[in-house]
């Protein structure tokens, strides 16, 4: 029965990561080089959105590298919901925490182990968004050549360059994550003393998970961002930010990664749920 409870998590988790990032991927680009280029190239979120689409064009400019976080948001969410929901289900058998603490430890543990699946896409993902604003000979602007030249250079060990600054995001953002949801989707089913959630209610949940993660882990998803497109340290990246940038340095491209959070994590609750639902259902 946990297996097979395990792989409809799977598939339903898989669909709904998929979509939400195809919905989230031009708003991610825009955020990934506004954390990783210099303020004088993109003094905000507008002047990225500019340039990038009158010198890359719709496509290029907004949607490289795409196959990679799609697949990988596929097995993130997979991880996250398989790791959320049999955690959740061995607190509630085995210690007496309230049930906003089940979900704080069950996302924090879902999110720690989608961190190691989720850190060689990011760093793949990262290097394509920026490739278009390499001068560097040999720079990558696919896939596999990417992957290779990353193989290449660090080994297979390379692939989880960032690992920490996506370790801290991750663990503590699930927590935010899981936890908020639940909060807000059982917050507006007691309104009308119901059990059960309408669709605005599950999309409303979603949308306040995903900028409450988002506004929480900002500064961590920073300086993973960086140390993925500079091959530095986690302490040193951290200190470089805030060396030239101070601490608002943390937090260039918030905005409009808030503005992405709200689509793209209503669709993948909404999606998780309706996906679940109707597997149980039959």
């Amino acid at each position: 029965m946990e297996f097979e409870e395990a792989v409809k998590d799977i598939f339903c988790g898989s669909v709904a990561g998929a979509l939400g990032k195809v919905v989230e991927y031009p708003f991610d680009t825009v955020k990934v080089r506004l954390q990783t280029q210099p303020t004088h190239m993109f003094p905000n979120a507008w002047s990225c959105i500019k340039y990038t689409y009158a010198n890359e064009g719709l496509w290029r400019g907004f949607y490289q590298g795409l196959g990679s976080p799609v697949s990988g948001a596929a097995l993130e969410n997979a991880v996250l919901f398989v790791a959320f929901n049999r955690a959740s289900h061995v607190l509630e058998h085995h210690t007496s925490l309230s049930q906003v603490s089940k979900s704080v430890w069950a996302g924090a543990f879902a999110g720690a182990c989608a961190s190691f699946v989720l850190t060689p896409v990011e760093l793949v993902k990262c290097r394509l968004q920026v490739s278009n604003l390499t001068k560097v000979p040999g720079a990558q602007s696919k896939i596999w050549p990417t992957v290779k030249s990353i193989l290449a250079a660090k080994g297979l060990a390379g692939l989880w360059q960032g690992q920490s600054g996506t370790f801290v995001r991750e663990t503590g953002g699930g927590a935010v994550w899981f936890t908020t949801y639940e909060i807000v989707k059982e917050l507006l089913a007691a309104r009308r003393q119901s059990q059960e959630n309408h669709t605005w209610e599950l999309l409303v949940a979603g949308a306040c998970a995903g900028v409450g993660f988002n506004a929480s882990t900002f500064p961590a998803d920073t300086i993973k961002s960086t140390m993925q497109t500079r091959h530095d340290s986690f302490m040193n990246t951290t200190k470089t930010i805030l060396a030239r940038q101070g601490i608002s340095g943390f937090y260039r491209g918030l905005g409009i990664t808030l503005v992405r959070a709200v689509p793209s994590n209503a669709i993948i609750f909404y999606t998780y749920e309706s996906l679940s639902s109707y597997l149980h259902q039959g």
